[in-house]
């Protein structure tokens, strides 16, 4: 029979977890609903009551299936650049990450080396995009510093990120910049978690240092390693905030991701339920991928 303290415990509970279910229920979720509800709709908004239509699978259709030509190529532009920004991230953040896990967990002032190499995660940042436009603007260090060197070939006359040819490279290496130090973080946590005895009866057999890194250290960061590419992807797909200071999408739409062209149609065009029907199509798509990723890793493990 449960006693009388503990229905005290759990009501108390429930009371304090109450403030945050009321908060969630009365935005969360219908913030939600409510999007769900507007992806089959057409609406300016105006006066939801007066002009809202009803328009089914249309939204979906408009940009999904070609029933606008010009807005479906938009928006697979669009979700390529997603795709290709998550792929080169995945391929350099991984081994500098894992490179600098290593240098840190073999490096006496590991500590210090951990603070340097994090500091990037907790800086605000939109402030730091805004060096990076800096940085890559067209009288910015980067023009600036290949000038000096001679190196007059690989100055972009418009900045990096001003050329619809190049714009793309310049958000590729700020995205990686900042993906860097928590994917460090968890390497250096996974690095730390390896039995040394393990090492000990690799070097015993003569294994070198290669052989060890690949049948013992690898194998053993493998479950970390999906876990970065899932969650990386996940990134990928949601990114708005760098694009957006450092490009808006430009130029001519070279950089535009589904989160900007989301954020255009909703508050530039403000055709809301278009805006909403691709970011809830994301959502799909990321949720499938991820459930595939999750799939592959247990069968990895199993």
């Amino acid at each position: 029979m449960i006693s009388r303290r503990k229905v005290k415990e759990t009501v108390a509970g429930y009371l304090f977890c109450l403030p945050a279910i009321l908060l969630f229920l009365s935005v969360g979720l219908y913030s939600v609903l409510f999007s769900v509800f507007l992806s089959f709709h057409n609406w300016a908004g105006v006066d939801f009551a007066g002009t809202a239509r009803f328009v089914g699978l249309d939204n979906f259709r408009y940009f999904l299936f070609g029933g606008s030509a010009i807005n479906t190529r938009i928006f697979f532009l669009g979700l390529f650049n997603n795709i290709r920004i998550g792929f080169f991230t995945i391929f350099f953040v991984i081994p500098i990450a894992l490179g600098l896990a290593f240098m840190v967990t073999n490096t006496k002032r590991s500590g210090a080396l951990r603070t340097v190499y994090f500091l990037p995660l907790v800086a605000s940042g939109v402030g730091i995009f805004y060096v990076w436009r800096g940085l890559f603007g067209a009288f910015g260090f980067l023009n600036r510093m290949f000038s000096a060197l001679g190196l007059e070939f690989l100055v972009v006359r418009e900045g990096l990120l001003g050329n619809p040819r190049t714009a793309i490279i310049g958000v590729i290496i700020t995205t990686v910049w900042a993906g860097i130090p928590g994917t460090m973080i968890l390497y250096y946590a996974g690095l730390a978690s390896i039995d040394e005895t393990l090492y000990e009866a690799a070097e015993i057999d003569g294994a070198s240092k290669v052989k060890t890194l690949w049948y013992i250290t690898w194998p053993l960061l493998k479950p970390i390693t999906i876990i970065i590419i899932i969650h990386e992807l996940n990134k990928a797909f949601q990114m708005f905030e760098n694009i957006w200071v450092l490009t808006g999408g430009g130029p001519g739409g070279a950089t535009d991701v589904v989160g900007t062209l989301v954020f255009k149609n909703a508050f530039e065009l403000q055709r809301y339920g278009l805006a909403t029907a691709m970011g809830w199509s994301v959502f799909v798509l990321t949720l499938g991928l991820s459930l595939l990723s999750m799939k592959l890793f247990r069968s990895e493990t199993n």
